[in-house]
């Protein structure tokens, strides 16, 4: 039979590897995560070299916190990340959001997105387009960079609202505050502006 004292050492060691376990995966984790249903991972020997070692996702979800703890969030219809390339997810049809502190919601689309997960940036490119209350921004690219709370739009800048169309090349837009600025590459250059 097994003594008390040794009942109570291996209820100790069992206790510590399930902290071990538990740190590992919940309070060492970063505070983005992503949540899919229906995966599917190419695994047949007909696939072209292009698909081998290409992890597919549907359904996705991205959370991350911003530096002033504001939740932003990225959905997908799909997700693929590479085995040459497991930093990056590449996200198709990405749906993001967020709460001003207006607590009006900024969305933003675009036809394909990279989410990086070692800094939790997403750049968007095919399609750009944000939404807030009345205004529009089309633009070719927009990074999010988390830990400055903003978005960066590059490539035909097209700003909407009821009242103006503004056009330029560079866009910041704080995602706290929904400060725009506009601007051109060269600074001999004007932004367009125009009332409807």
């Amino acid at each position: 039979m097994i003594s008390a004292k040794a009942k109570a050492n291996i209820f100790i060691i069992l206790i510590l590897a399930i902290s071990i376990i538990f740190y590992g995966y919940y309070i060492s984790e970063n505070k983005g995560y992503i949540k899919s249903t229906n995966y599917n991972q190419n695994n047949t020997t007909k696939e072209s070299n292009a698909q081998q070692g290409t992890t597919r996702f549907s359904n996705v979800e991205y959370k991350s916190l911003g530096d002033k703890n504001q939740e932003f969030i990225t959905k997908g219809d799909e997700a693929f990340i590479f085995k040459n390339n497991p930093n990056t997810i590449v996200i198709i049809n990405a749906r993001s959001h967020t709460i001003l502190k207006d607590k009006s919601i900024l969305y933003l689309t675009s036809n394909e997105a990279e989410y990086y997960k070692n800094t939790q940036n997403i750049k968007y490119f095919n399609g750009v387009k944000i939404r807030n209350k009345n205004s529009i921004i089309t633009a070719k690219t927009a990074n999010f960079y988390k830990n400055k709370n903003k978005i960066r739009l590059e490539g035909k800048i097209i700003f909407t609202d009821t009242k103006n169309i503004i056009k330029g090349d560079i866009a910041e837009l704080d995602t706290i505050t929904n400060n725009l600025e506009i601007f051109m590459k060269n600074k001999n250059d004007k932004v367009y502006g125009q009332r409807k």
